[in-house]
């Protein structure tokens, strides 16, 4: 498939494979609204906001459009697994639809199978019909490990998995903040099996980026919310911002 294939499918087609996303200390409410805005007009998939914004962000949504989005036990994943559920929980009664769930990554590191599957159930009986998506380091993974760890994300009814969570998780180690390319949502892809499907996330900031990576196999792609860039979803823009 050529790299740059869904370059040319309609703006429409490739926003609504976007995931607008801010997850910094600094958003404000002012932030998501504007974010919100610019979702709804432009036709993105969902806002990925820090929990403590959801209701404001449902607010100004009002339940159509876009989806509600957050990430629970960010950015690090170690906390409990009931704390987890209550945060997974109290988004979703907000209003959230989706999470984005930051399991316990040693865990998985260290091949403790038993524990994540009780943390993802857990957390699926918290939540309702929300959509779920593990995120996994999926670079810093073993190829046994990256398949275990999909196929539990299946078993707890989860809906996707996430490629990395984009944010250092060593902050001595600047390899360790994931980014997406296109030959690892392919590699990735080849290791999801059954319904589970892929989003990409880590530095995605053009529309070529979101063509390339959709191209690869993702399903979903999480896209910086910076200033201007929602706006060059609906040109063709360049081909930089994702690497080969």
């Amino acid at each position: 498939m050529t790299m740059f294939a869904s370059n040319a499918k309609p703006h429409a087609q490739l926003a609504a494979s976007v995931e607008y996303t801010d997850l910094r200390k600094t958003i404000t409410y002012r932030d998501v609204e504007s974010m919100c805005t610019e979702a709804e007009h432009i036709g993105f998939a969902a806002v990925v906001i820090p929990s403590a914004l959801v209701r404001h962000a449902m607010a100004c949504l009002g339940g159509d459009g876009p989806a509600v989005a957050t990430v629970i036990s960010y950015p690090f994943g170690t906390q409990s697994p009931t704390v987890k559920a209550r945060e997974a929980a109290g988004a979703v009664d907000h209003g959230a639809r989706e999470l984005d769930v930051v399991p316990h990554f040693g865990a998985i590191l260290s091949q403790r199978w038993a524990e994540l599957r009780e943390e993802l159930n857990v957390i699926r009986k918290a939540t309702g019909h929300a959509l779920l998506k593990l995120v996994l380091e999926s670079e810093r993974l073993t190829e046994q490990q990256l398949r275990r760890a999909c196929a539990e994300a299946e078993g707890a009814g989860f809906e996707y998995v996430v490629n990395t969570l984009g944010f250092r998780i060593v902050s001595t180690d600047p390899a360790a903040e994931g980014t997406a390319s296109a030959s690892g949502i392919a590699s990735l892809r080849a290791h999801v099996a059954g319904t589970l499907k892929i989003k990409a996330a880590g530095g995605v900031a053009s529309r070529a980026a979101v063509a390339a990576l959709l191209d690869a196999g993702a399903s979903r792609v999480a896209m910086l919310a910076l200033p201007g860039l929602a706006r060059s979803m609906g040109r063709s823009g360049d081909r930089e911002g994702v690497s080969p």
